[in-house]
């Protein structure tokens, strides 16, 4: 009778810590997406000063950056899933799809709704605050959708990305020709929070 209770005892620590480990590969995921997203935009601020500074060429690059962060997160979800061997959550239908379309709303409003705006703000500023509602609106309705479906989740570690920028935009609009560098501090400094918080709860739960 001991020698069963110590078996399923030293059963459940296994399973406590194979699940503790699925958790931080979880949230090193995350982490990796914004990761990858900061290395977009510290290299568009990097070609910014060579180019037209348009919504249009904003809008393009944009849009080839989520396509490529699709691939790539199709490759690492693929990982996952191998090392859960079962069906990952992200995989439950109108998940991409509702992500897809918060991107594409966020895209709109910032980079062509925003800065076309007929009001006596200057273009750079008005190019910053579209851009960080770009940010704030698409990675706030990815946020939603996590917390609607994965609510056990708790991805509290993703607040930072949309909060932070979405609490520059009223600054941005006075900031003149240096909006779009302050603006891309802001983002920076958001998605860095990000990164180390999730970082910080994936080591977390495996300590």
């Amino acid at each position: 009778m001991v020698s069963e209770v110590s078996e399923v005892t030293d059963l459940k620590n296994l399973l406590d810590r194979i699940e503790a480990k699925l958790i931080a590969a979880r949230k090193m995921y995350v982490a990796m997406t914004f990761a990858f997203w900061l290395i977009i935009m510290l290299l568009y601020y990097v070609i910014f000063p060579y180019v037209k500074a348009s919504p249009l060429f904003t809008a393009i690059y944009w849009i080839v950056a989520m396509a490529i962060y699709f691939w790539i997160s199709s490759i690492v979800l693929k990982n996952y899933t191998r090392l859960k061997n079962s069906s990952h959550p992200s995989n439950r239908k109108h998940t991409g799809m509702f992500i897809a379309i918060s991107w594409i709303a966020g895209s709109f409003i910032g980079w062509f709704l925003i800065p076309n705006l007929k009001v006596n703000v200057n273009s750079l500023s008005l190019l910053a605050s579209g851009f960080l509602s770009f940010i704030s609106i698409s990675i706030f309705g990815e946020w939603l959708w996590f917390q609607y479906c994965y609510r056990h989740w708790n991805n509290i570690e993703m607040i930072p990305a949309f909060a932070i920028p979405s609490a520059g935009i009223p600054f941005a609009l006075n900031m003149g020709n240096d909006s779009m560098v302050w603006a891309g501090f802001i983002v920076a400094l958001g998605f860095s929070i990000t990164i180390f918080w999730y970082l910080y709860s994936a080591f977390k739960s495996i300590g």
